[in-house]
């Protein structure tokens, strides 16, 4: 049974948002289209897999085909439930839930491996985005110079190795049409990254941002400038809401993002989520109103919706070398020796659409790793069907692996080395 506790009539209404994105929580969360957020595949089991494919939403049970008594069983005993919207149900839900139960069952979700950087914040009642019902934080946009030094502290390669990138001369024409797509033309752009570590994606958008504040960028030969208020009202970062309850440079981690974008806060519905004893019912409500915030945000048009597409693994499996090579020789028509492997899990459903309702997708290949730093800048990319995420998802990977050096693959569909590999990885 979801927990029971009438949240306070005063507390806001306005939902709210957070940080970094991480293995079971990544880019895309897609609760409203019956699928999953991407899980990396280190640490993932068969089980995860087949939730990932088959995913929830407010009307469904965990597997995708649970009878009605099922679902009624999940559902909380609020008076008039059933005959609510699925939107009114998740609004009705969430206010129903006890704040700190839901905090407690949110902190589970945390690893000790997410990230060193972030450490625990203690539940506080007066942050909006600690309340069940915030799934969306507003832009609070203070000086570049601020998403500049959290940037530098969190990896202190920053400038060398992605502000460098996004700096690059050659790309001045990429940044002067995506501010023109965004701001002139209304149109969505999706900034599409491998996921790598906790912070990547939020180093990725704070690298694009000082670059487009640059002093010396302008946009067409009248010189135009843009302004971090601008920015920041059309950036949107998709993240777990996991994060709400971690801090960085003792400050709330959804803080430090907020200086630059607007974040929206997913929940992972897989083992993850049972191992938290997180409630199924508010996982699905959660991502039922984020989504539907989400929605209506990129319905205004002029909007760069920033994820961590797909998880990532490294396969130093010595009994599974054997096969990764052969699989690379099949794909690729090369042999990656020896090397240690990175394979990149498929797309699922609901980020196939995240993908989708963006008519162009910026791609970024990322990696932190001090002994293979990288970060390379696509083309914006027109989406017009559900295989051109996938070969958007191939660039990326091919990218990372000229980049770093190391072979890296993205699975288009679960195969059976990826679901080998995972079974190894979780032992």
């Amino acid at each position: 049974m979801v927990s029971r506790k009438k949240r306070d009539e005063s507390s806001p209404d306005r939902p709210a948002l957070s940080l970094v994105a991480d293995d079971d929580l990544s880019g895309a969360v897609d609760a409203m289209s019956g699928s999953e957020p991407d899980e990396t595949a280190q640490g993932a089991t068969e089980e995860q897999r087949l939730e990932a494919e088959h995913g929830t939403s407010l009307d469904q049970g965990s597997t995708g085909d649970a009878s009605e008594e099922e679902v009624d069983a999940a559902l909380p005993k609020i008076p008039g439930l059933s005959s609510m919207s699925p939107t009114e149900q998740a609004q009705a839900i969430l206010e129903d839930a006890d704040p700190v139960a839901y905090y407690k069952m949110l902190n589970g979700l945390v690893r000790s491996s997410h990230s060193s950087l972030l450490q625990a914040l203690p539940y506080t009642p007066a942050l909006e985005f600690h309340n069940p019902t915030c799934v969306v934080v507003e832009p609070e946009p203070t000086n570049v110079e601020t998403v500049e030094l959290y940037a530098r502290a969190a990896y202190p390669d920053f400038d060398r190795v992605l502000l460098a990138a996004f700096n690059d001369p050659a790309l001045d024409h990429l940044m002067a049409e995506l501010y023109h797509l965004l701001m002139v033309e209304k149109t969505n752009v999706a900034l599409v990254t491998n996921h790598g570590q906790i912070i990547d994606i939020a180093l990725v958008m704070g690298a694009w941002l000082s670059a487009m504040l640059a002093p010396d960028r302008s946009f067409g030969v009248l010189g135009e400038h843009g302004s971090l208020e601008e920015l920041a009202e059309v950036s949107n970062v998709l993240v777990s809401r996991m994060v709400i309850t971690r801090q960085a440079f003792n400050v709330p981690a959804i803080q430090v993002l907020q200086c630059g974008s607007r974040i929206f806060l997913s929940v992972p519905q897989t083992a993850s989520r049972r191992r938290a004893k997180l409630e199924a019912a508010l996982v699905r409500a959660n991502n039922t109103l984020m989504r539907t915030a989400l929605d209506e945000q990129l319905a205004k048009g002029g909007q760069l919706l920033a994820m961590a597409a797909s998880g990532s693994q490294d396969l130093t499996i010595p009994g599974l070398m054997k096969k990764a090579r052969a699989a690379w020789r099949a794909r690729r028509g090369d042999d990656p020796g020896e090397a240690p492997t990175l394979h990149l899990q498929p797309l699922y459903d609901g980020t196939l659409t995240l993908m989708q309702s963006c008519t162009y997708v910026l791609p970024v290949a990322i990696c932190l790793d001090s002994s293979t730093p990288a970060c390379v800048i696509g083309g914006l990319t027109r989406i017009k069907e559900k295989d051109d995420c996938h070969r958007i998802m191939d660039w990326i990977a091919l990218a990372h692996q000229e980049a770093t050096g190391v072979p890296t693959i993205y699975h288009w569909h679960e195969d059976d080395l990826l679901t080998q590999v995972r079974a190894r990885l979780n032992r």
